[in-house]
């Protein structure tokens, strides 16, 4: 028998109580019967405990179950052999798995060496169980709209329970969701693409982007456009370039024009003196000005971005917190395995030493590597708020002397206005009048400044726009060609479970299912729902064998069809369920037989009957001992 991956097989299950065996029993591969003289004999017992120990989580436990306190499930993942333990809690959920590549006997020999401790879900950078399973069964990892695809929901669909509807395709729970289930379903049949849901959520990501870049676009542009409804960022570099240049000429002009007039011998009284040291000093005040509006805009900036670094390391200080509390929470993780030369680490002789590495550990180390973290970041918070207070004094100082240097140019403007009045040589007004030329300029060179840095975020904002715009359009095609082809994968697939789930409904005994053909069975993961010649209103016994044939068809149809990512395994409990006939039973019993000897791909089908049929009275289906009143599945005694 030729065996396609991923494959799950259960080989074997042991569940203790007070460090004794309340069940140990082995697994084939195949068909499976764990069966009972009779109802509440403990098989719905066995099969939440496979469920749990693959990975499910369990919230409602039976009261035997419940008193147990760990369970072993020795698995084969793709041919590999691991074993999982996970401890049993009735007043917790999501409990963590330890994980072990080997054998349970070997596992059972090692109390911790080799065991890998995971939690049932990712937290930051540390895999969840799930993740850890999912590489062993090469199956992608496959995010929904809330959070990654975990075993416990893929089990969902493998496990039929008895507390679940019988017209539900996946086992009941709270909070579901039909895109969940859909995605489960897609990928389990081997029609999801990996690329198309990171690749959805990712198209939304962007369009929320792209639509935040446009508003802040297209709001700049309105401020602006109100401000000046001729401005035109395309000729600013020209513009600041005629306008340093005329600025250098009129400068020129100034000096050319006071050394002429020293070389024409222009005689110069007191008064001319005082007026030339006048001009001089306000071209000096006017520069001053100038340079010192630069200085103050340059540290406004400053200021904004130690704001955005203050804020950072104050974030830093909460995600620190946060960050020790989990660490403690969580249990260190565990090599196995050195993870550059793959060697087997030898166990450290005591707790104080890395397990790895073997550096030498005190008590305090986790408390003291967060307590430097935390003195570290408290530093920089520190020097940073009082650079901060630094800054802010700077502006205001500047801001200050800003204001006193305009107080004293339009004092100096005033009084060389008032002697120029008395005396001025028609050198000295064209020398004022360039002057004046100047501060107009030095005032238009601050203010295209101003734009072009205005100019720079509206390029940068319309560069990203059409960045995103690209990418979208790009992403959203992908997304169209890969559903497109998903569809048409889908209709195959689709296609063959329908067809197998009414080939195995004719085997059925004559009921209220009128005969089925391969276009009569229709389903919707999304849904949760099984139709079948377009009706709902079957009797319970038969609405339970629809249920069943389908997740059968699902099993045999992973074994002819190698695109499908189910894993080959079922697991059904208690299936005449719903006042089913012994014959209906008997039947149903012997059509699983027959279809799984029809098939060449390995599987496994476990199945509970409280009916079980003569026929698979044979220890190469059948799953320890027929249960009854005296002897129950669990020995808690």
């Amino acid at each position: 028998m030729i065996r396609r991956d991923p494959s799950l097989r259960l080989i074997r299950l042991v569940v203790t109580k007070s460090g004794k065996t309340a069940y140990d029993e082995t697994f084939h591969p195949g068909v499976n019967m764990i069966r009972s003289d009779g109802n509440s004999r403990g098989k719905s017992t066995i099969a939440d405990l496979i469920f749990f120990a693959l990975g499910g989580n369990l919230l409602d436990w039976k009261r035997e179950a419940g008193m147990c306190d760990q369970t072993f499930a020795e698995v084969a993942l793709n041919g590999s052999l691991v074993t999982l333990r996970r401890e049993i809690s009735t007043t917790a959920s999501q409990l963590p798995m330890w994980v072990f590549f080997g054998t349970f006997e070997e596992a059972n020999a090692s109390a911790v060496e080799g065991w890998m401790k995971l939690p049932y879900s990712r937290y930051l950078e540390r895999m969840g169980f799930s993740q850890v399973l999912f590489t062993a069964l090469t199956m992608p990892e496959v995010p929904s709209d809330e959070a990654n695809i975990t075993m416990h929901q893929l089990l969902r669909l493998m496990y039929v329970d008895q507390m679940t509807p019988v017209n539900a395709i996946f086992r009941m729970e709270d909070r579901d969701a039909a895109n969940r289930r859909q995605a489960i379903g897609d990928l389990l049949c081997g029609v999801l693409d990996d690329r198309i849901y990171p690749s959805q959520i990712l198209a939304r990501q962007l369009d929320r982007e792209y639509s935040e870049v446009t508003s802040s676009f297209t709001a700049l542009l309105k401020v602006l456009r109100r401000v000046d409804e001729k401005l035109d960022f395309s000729d600013l570099i020209n513009r600041t370039e005629e306008v340093e240049a005329k600025r250098v000429s009129i400068l020129q002009e100034i000096e050319n024009l006071r050394a002429s007039r020293y070389e024409r011998g222009q005689a110069e009284d007191d008064s001319s003196s005082v007026i030339e040291a006048l001009r001089r000093d306000l071209d000096k005040v006017s520069r001053d000005v100038v340079a010192t509006q630069r200085s103050l805009d340059r540290l406004a900036l400053a200021i904004e971005d130690a704001a955005l670094l203050i804020s950072d390391l104050e974030k830093n200080l909460k995600q620190i917190d946060q960050s020790q509390a989990t660490g403690e929470s969580l249990a260190p993780f565990v090599f196995s395995f050195c993870p550059s030369c793959l060697s087997s680490v030898e166990p450290s002789p005591d707790g104080h030493q890395c397990h790895l590495c073997k550096t030498g550990l005190d008590e305090t180390y986790n408390q003291s590597r967060y307590a430097r973290l935390r003195n570290e970041v408290e530093m920089q918070l520190k020097e940073s708020r009082s650079l901060q207070v630094t800054r802010e004094t700077d502006r205001a100082a500047l801001k200050a002397q800003l204001s006193g240097m305009y107080r004293v140019r339009n004092t100096l403007s005033e009084e060389l206005l008032t002697r120029s009045r008395h005396y001025l040589t028609e050198a000295d007004a064209k020398i004022e009048e360039l002057t004046r030329s100047v501060g107009y300029l030095d005032r238009e060179l601050v203010d295209l400044e101003r734009e072009r840095r205005l100019a720079a975020e509206v390029t940068e904002l319309a560069q990203r726009k059409e960045k995103l715009n690209d990418t979208l359009t790009n992403l959203k095609r992908d997304i169209a060609g890969w559903i497109a082809a998903r569809e048409k994968r889908q209709a195959s697939i689709y296609g063959l479970i329908s067809r197998l789930t009414a080939k195995i409904l004719e085997d059925d005994l004559p009921s209220d299912i009128e005969p089925v053909d391969e276009f009569g069975v229709r389903f919707n993961f999304g849904d949760n729902d099984i139709v079948v010649n377009d009706k709902r209103g079957y009797s319970a016994s038969s609405a339970t064998i629809i249920k069943n044939a389908f997740h059968l068809a699902l099993v045999f149809a992973s074994c002819l069809d190698q695109r499908m990512k189910y894993p080959r395994f079922a697991l059904l409990d208690n299936i005449e369920d719903k006042g089913m006939t012994e014959a209906r039973s008997h039947n149903f019993q012997r059509v699983i037989l027959k279809w799984s000897q029809e098939m060449k791909v390995e599987h496994q089908i476990i199945f509970t009957t409280s009916m079980p049929d003569g026929a698979l009275e044979d220890p190469k289906y059948t799953v320890g001992q027929k249960y009854s009143e005296k002897q129950m599945s669990l020995d808690i005694g």
